[in-house]
């Protein structure tokens, strides 16, 4: 027979124990949240600037809505955020 402890009130789950984690899926865990947070505040901010805006593009100037140069200008820092982190696991790789 069950202890009275462990079982749950009616209409209620039983308790259950949290599964433990390593420190890898915590760091992969806050990882997952900060970028969501991050992108959250991004998309704010584009939706926010809806106003065209006049941009000279590296052949042409335009008007064009700011969330557009906002949103270019977020993918071509993560790309370059990207290049820079290959780059950087190379030269380790070619030290070891």
């Amino acid at each position: 027979m069950a202890n009275l402890d462990e079982q749950a009130a009616p209409g209620q789950r039983p308790a259950r124990e949290p599964t433990p984690r390593t420190k890898e899926e915590r760091r992969e865990a806050r990882r997952r949240i900060v970028a969501l947070v991050i992108a959250a505040i991004v998309i704010v901010f584009a939706v926010v600037n809806l106003d065209r805006v006049k941009v000279d593009w590296i052949v042409t100037t335009g008007h064009t809505p700011l969330i557009v140069v906002i949103v270019v200008s977020f993918v071509l820092g993560i790309a370059a955020d990207r290049l820079a982190i290959a780059r950087k696991r190379r030269r380790r790789r070619a030290e070891a």
